[in-house]
This record gives C-alpha cells, sequence and structure tokens, in this order.
C-alpha cells in the first residue's frame, strides 16, 4: 500500500510545485485567502498527526503540503486586494 501513498504524494506535489512557482516568480497569488488559511491550517494539523502516527508517507505528504500552503498563504496576505478584504472581515466581525 505504500505505492498508492508514494503515487498521492508525487501527484499532490506535481499540482503545487507549478503554483507555488508561478506565486514565488510573481510575487502575488489568486488563491482566495479563506482557502489557503484553512488549507495551511489544515496540513499543519496533518503534519502534527503524521507525526504522532509515525506514518513517514503522510509526514512528508502534509509536510510538503503545508509548506506549499504557506508559501502561497505568505503572497496572498501581501497583496493588496487581500488586504482591502481582511480589513472588510474584520470590520464585519465587530459588528
Amino acid at each position: 500500500m505504500v505505492i498508492w501513498g508514494t503515487i498521492g504524494l508525487i501527484l499532490i506535489g506535481m499540482g503545487w510545485i507549478p503554483e507555488v512557482i508561478e506565486t514565488i516568480r510573481t510575487k502575488h497569488s489568486n488563491l482566495n485567502i479563506y482557502f489557503t488559511s484553512l488549507y495551511t491550517l489544515g496540513s499543519l494539523a496533518l503534519t502534527i498527526y503524521a507525526l504522532n502516527s509515525k506514518d513517514l508517507i503522510f509526514i512528508i505528504l502534509n509536510g510538503f503540503a503545508f509548506f506549499m500552503g504557506a508559501t502561497a498563504l505568505y503572497y496572498v496576505i501581501k497583496s493588496r486586494e487581500t488586504k482591502k478584504e481582511i480589513k472588510i472581515f474584520l470590520r464585519k466581525l465587530r459588528r
């Protein structure tokens, strides 16, 4: 069954790597801040879980997913449009 975990790891990497390379190259990401935040936090939680269960495939996969998500989230937060979205969201929370 390790082969299926390895295949999944490779496929997820193939999906994220071009997105993160483009994000770093342009210093901008079009990903939604809510999706990116939830994805990054979820990947971190799954990495902690995988570390606890000592499953190497899931440690690598979720650590990689967390790193990719965190990189994208950094650029999402840096963008001017996102700063406006955050201000609007915080205003709504205060009501």
